[in-house]
């Protein structure tokens, strides 16, 4: 189970807690998600989205998350799909492997889901000489 704190960050209750991390964004109405999605902290993201879910479209940043299996994308698939009103849930910042298999599944195309795009790199600058 999970708690706020006195800033509003989701702090853990129990030992499967600790192995996920959810915290709110500062610079738009979302959730970060930090470490490990699987059966164990599948519960404490759920929650997480259940509390967004009537308050129109929302982002989830991605970036810190380490693991995640296929119930975690199951989770964040279904929230998606209950956006209504046109709103969305935008996947911020996905690693490249839940990239991946969302595009292996068809789940990418899901209505009310939305991937960020991933950042373009620069290109490496000539070397001397070259």
């Amino acid at each position: 189970m999970n708690t706020v704190d006195r800033v509003g960050a989701l702090t853990s209750d129990t030992a499967a807690d600790q192995l996920l991390r959810i915290t709110p964004l500062v610079d738009l109405l979302g959730l970060r998600v930090d470490g490990e999605l699987d059966r164990a902290t599948l519960p404490a993201l759920a929650g997480a989205l259940a509390s967004m879910a009537d308050r129109g479209s929302f982002c989830v940043d991605l970036s810190g998350l380490v693991f995640c299996d296929v119930g975690g994308l199951r989770l964040l698939v279904t929230a998606a799909v209950g956006m209504r009103g046109g709103h969305i849930l935008l996947l911020r910042s996905p690693p490249p492997q839940v990239r991946r298999l969302l595009k292996l599944t068809g789940w990418h195309q899901t209505a009310g889901l939305r991937l960020q795009a991933p950042p373009r790199t620069p290109p490496d600058p000539p070397s001397p000489g070259s």
